[in-house]
């Protein structure tokens, strides 16, 4: 039998890596899917600069291809209301970039109003090919940990049933409290 590489053709595993936040949404957006405006930015004057395009609040994150879990390292601050917190912000998370972080900026966004985040990834499987997995993010992605995968690619039909297939997909829709 004979073996079936299961990249896409021309994928060069070298080549390969993990995107930035910043990066993924850029990819994603090509690709219909929306986000809020954000701005990425490397210095306090461009955060200035941003939050006074954007608005009031805004929420700023040091962004970097190598980081995965900002929270966990205190890289977020939320709800900043002018632009002297929106700089000092900047500087302290450009403050706390580490060498192994890669490079950096931070993003600032408009804060949304919303209790309910997804975690979505595309891998590929050593023996199945290319996935896409979908679950429970933000703070609880690693404590709930409920995920569901599908072999790429995969239709709109596909997307609807791996959000039905969430165990707590219950969370995703109103409930009291």
């Amino acid at each position: 039998m004979s073996q079936v590489d299961p990249r896409p053709p021309g994928a060069d595993p070298a080549r390969t890596r993990t995107l930035s936040e910043s990066d993924s949404k850029e990819l994603l957006a090509r690709f219909g899917i929306p986000f809020a405006p954000e701005h990425l930015v490397t210095d306090a004057a461009g955060a200035r600069a941003a939050a006074d395009a954007l608005g009031v609040p805004v929420a700023a994150k040091l962004c970097g291809t190598n980081i995965a879990h900002k929270s966990e390292r205190g890289l977020v601050r939320l709800g900043l209301s002018g632009s002297d917190a929106v700089a000092a912000a900047t500087d302290e998370l450009l403050a706390a970039a580490r060498p192994d972080d890669g490079a950096t900026g931070v993003l600032i966004a408009p804060m949304l109003r919303g209790h309910r985040e997804l975690i979505a990834g595309i891998a590929t499987d050593e023996q199945f090919g290319p996935t896409v997995l979908l679950g429970i993010g933000g703070v609880l992605a690693e404590a709930v940990a409920d995920v569901t995968v599908r072999l790429v690619p995969i239709s709109r039909i596909d997307a609807e049933e791996m959000i039905d297939d969430l165990r707590s997909q219950a969370l995703l829709g109103e409930f009291r409290g």
